[in-house]
Parts: structure tokens; sequence; C-alpha cells
């Protein structure tokens, strides 16, 4: 049984975004905490491996995948993270030479979340981003799901 078989409303639902070496790890701790979990990446070849329970990090075993199993799904159709409770943004922020961020991998994740926004749902950045950057966030965020942040939704960073 995968998660897709689990009733989403009857239980906490999370999206991890990016499935790298924070993020993976991150969602198989979502799912051992009983939280269905979605993982989201842009790599076929990751998603690929994590369906036939193979990890791509040494410090991920397969033993973790088969024991999440029941409750971690791997994909790279970001439609599967609709109407989910909470998101997370894991995905890597490139540093210039001029040391400027270039927030463009995560302005796109939050492209992907923004139109699957509803009420009451969280978003934690766990990229890392320079000051200021979560109020753009938010503020993209409120453009594409027509809610408010702080009120409709929140926005947090780690």
């Amino acid at each position: 049984m995968t998660a897709t078989f689990h009733a989403r409303n009857d239980m906490t639902t999370a999206g991890v975004v990016g499935l790298g070496g924070t993020g993976l790890p991150l969602a198989l701790e979502l799912a051992v905490a009983g939280t269905l979990t979605t993982g989201l990446d842009v790599d076929r070849t990751k998603i690929a491996a994590l369906r036939l329970g193979e990890s791509y990090l040494p410090h991920v075993s397969a033993d973790a995948l088969e024991a999440t199993a029941d409750w971690f799904e791997p994909t790279s159709d970001p439609s599967r993270l609709a109407g989910l409770d909470t998101y997370v943004i894991c995905v890597p922020v490139p540093w210039g030479q001029d040391g400027a961020a270039d927030l463009g991998p995560v302005l796109d994740a939050v492209d992907v979340i923004g139109p699957m926004l509803r009420p009451g749902s969280t978003v934690e950045v766990r990229s890392t981003v320079p000051p200021g950057a979560i109020a753009l966030l938010a503020a993209r965020l409120a453009e594409h799901s027509g809610l408010r942040p702080g009120i409709d939704f929140r926005v947090s960073g780690a």
C-alpha cells in the first residue's frame, strides 16, 4: 500500500519539494512520524530509484525507504502536491561569486506550490535564502493563490 491509498482528508499531509540531502531525510522523518508525505523532485532518476526502494544518498538506507513505503510517495508530478496541509521547500540555492543568491530554484518551487495553497496551509522554506527573501516568497505565494499570508496561510524560514 502507498500513501495514495490513504484518505488524505483524514490525516496530516505534507509535500517536500526537493529530495536531496535535506529534503529526502526530512520527508522520511515526516513519514515515520505518521504524516502522509509526498516528495517532489524534477530529477526523474531519483524518483525512479526511490520507487524501486533504492537510495542515492549514503546516509539514507534502503531499509529506511522500505519502512516508510506506506507513508511516502516520491513523484516528479507536481499535481500530486495539491491539497496538502504543509509544504516544505528544500531546493538548492546557488550563490554567485559576488555573494548574491540565485533564488530561481526557490521561486520555481513557489510557483508550483502557490496555486495549490488553501486556507490553513503552511509553507516552510528550508533552503538557505538571504534576509528579506521570506517576505518576497510570501508575496509571490499570495499572488498565485489569492490568499493572504499570515492570515490565510503561513510562511516560515528554517
